[in-house]
């Protein structure tokens, strides 16, 4: 007998924030995702060439 159980609910994940709504991977998205109800905001950091961490989904940076 597996013992294994789900949630009572699922988790909601918001990815780049509420995105519809708001720009995405912004402070207003991700602030947005929450009052609807998300339970976790998933978002990309990257790391730039001179060391800055940011958040963008891309691995490159276009110029522009």
């Amino acid at each position: 007998m597996n013992n294994f159980q789900l949630p009572v609910k699922p988790l909601v994940v918001a990815h780049r924030g509420a995105s519809i709504d708001h720009y995405e991977n912004t402070i207003a998205a991700f602030q947005a995702a929450k009052e609807q109800g998300a339970d976790w905001v998933e978002l990309d950091v990257r790391r730039s060439e001179d060391g800055v961490l940011v958040v963008h989904h891309d691995a490159y940076l276009e110029d522009g």
